[in-house]
């Protein structure tokens, strides 16, 4: 029998809309990381579609893994303001840390970062 954990699982597979990724469009993806460190919606249009955007990072991870390419690929969305979510694919050996991807993919996309840490805005929504 079938737990219910196991079928809502079954089910959000189910749901998952199905992206197509060419070979070319990841090794694209794969090349722009070990040129810049990082890859944007900038350098791939479609990555304005988040679900289609971590697809993309599952794909290029796998790729380096395949590759024995010893590197740490990261995916990330980060909120800008004026509501813009934006998706960054990196590698942390090149971009070191979060904060650096937020700023980098801020940078790129020419969106301003929110000020205050995530603890500040949750007081001022429940205060």
């Amino acid at each position: 029998m079938a737990t219910k954990s196991a079928d809502k699982d079954k089910d959000k597979e189910a749901t998952k809309p199905a992206f197509e990724y060419t070979d070319e469009m990841i090794q694209k993806a794969a090349d722009l990381i070990v040129k810049q460190g990082y890859v944007t919606r900038k350098d791939i249009p479609e990555m304005k579609d988040l679900d289609w955007a971590y697809g993309l990072g599952e794909k290029v991870d796998k790729y380096f893994n395949n590759k024995n390419a010893g590197r740490y690929i990261y995916h990330e969305d980060f909120d800008y303001a004026g509501g813009d979510i934006a998706d960054i694919i990196f590698d942390m050996d090149q971009v070191k840390t979060r904060t650096d991807a937020l700023k980098k993919l801020g940078e790129v996309l020419g969106d301003k970062i929110i000020d205050g840490n995530l603890d500040e805005i949750e007081h001022d929504i429940t205060n």
